[in-house]
Order: structure tokens, then sequence, then C-alpha cells
């Protein structure tokens, strides 16, 4: 089937919407995580200026609970000796935390 004119007026509108709902503000950063050979998202941005620790917690809550998509629910997991990474916003990009083991790729003992 296909699209009028209106048709696809409505489908900007909508992805406008879906946009602005989505959007990230100046003050927060989207959080990245790599744990177990795994990656994924916290659903939600956090506070750009949060402490290591807050981030740290707030990931380890997550991942337990098994509320970050693409990241099996661990309910021993820790977070601990994770590194935190800061990358400001660039190129239209949000700011972003990457919450990563202190090992290459997250395994330990080389290649």
């Amino acid at each position: 089937m296909a699209m009028d004119g209106a048709d696809y007026e409505a489908a900007a509108r909508v992805d406008a919407l879906v946009d602005a709902a989505t959007a990230i503000r100046d003050d927060e950063a989207k959080v990245n995580i790599t744990f177990a050979g795994q990656q994924g998202d916290l659903p939600d941005p956090v506070s750009r200026d949060a402490t290591d620790e807050q981030v740290r917690e707030w990931v380890t809550e997550a991942v337990r609970a098994g509320g970050v998509p693409g990241i099996d629910a661990d309910p021993s997991a820790s977070f601990q000796d994770f590194v935190v990474d800061r990358f400001d916003a660039k190129d239209g990009m949000p700011s972003r935390i990457s919450v990563r083991p202190k090992t290459p790729f997250g395994v330990l003992g080389g290649c």
C-alpha cells in the first residue's frame, strides 16, 4: 500500500515525538555496560555529573535485576573493580558513560 503526502506527514510527526521522548538532555548521559562477554545500555539516561561510585551502584542494581537489554540477569554481579570511562557529546551524539572490566574486552588472561 502506497503512502500519500498526509501519511508521510503523520509518520514524520510520530518520528519527531519519539525523538523528543527519547532525547537525552545536555546534563545527562547514556550508560553502556560490558559484562561477562555481553554488552548493553541502561534503559534510561543518568546524570552526567554522577560519581563513578553512583554509576557502579546503578549498573550493579540493573544487571542483578535483569534490567539491561543485552545482558543476562546475574544476582551476584559486582562492578566494584570496573572502569568508568566518560565521553563528551560529539557530532550530535549524546554524552556517554562506559562501564567495563579493567581487562581488554572483558576477558582475563589475554588471547
